[in-house]
């Protein structure tokens, strides 16, 4: 990704966020595999669940936007960036709780 990131800078700033909801569809779509994989199992997955989907979501807009005549801006990746640190913070609270109290409660 790093590679077509680059490659992506020396067209112009729209080449650079299609490349990006690319890298957004393909991360999102894996993340969101994983966290249904490891609902049952881990618990707490709901947040990455939404996660992955809006990631994917996120980068199909981002590769519509790309189409504009207009140059995007650090803005238009900045919320989902920060939404996505949102969905971790509260997946890694929650199995921290779900942890903690597995390990205070053990199954016999």
């Amino acid at each position: 990704m790093t590679i077509a990131v680059i490659l992506a800078l020396t067209m112009n700033m729209n080449w650079v966020l299609g490349a990006f909801g690319l890298w957004a569809i393909f991360s999102g779509l894996l993340q969101l595999g994983t966290a249904v994989r490891r609902r049952k199992t881990s618990g707490g997955q709901w947040a990455m669940i939404l996660s992955g989907g809006q990631s994917s979501v996120a980068g199909a807009l981002f590769i519509f936007q790309a189409q504009m005549p207009q140059e995007p801006s650090i803005a238009t990746v900045a919320g989902y960036a920060g939404v996505g640190a949102f969905y971790f913070l509260v997946s890694a609270i929650w199995l921290t709780i779900a942890l903690s109290r597995r390990s205070m409660h053990p199954i016999s």
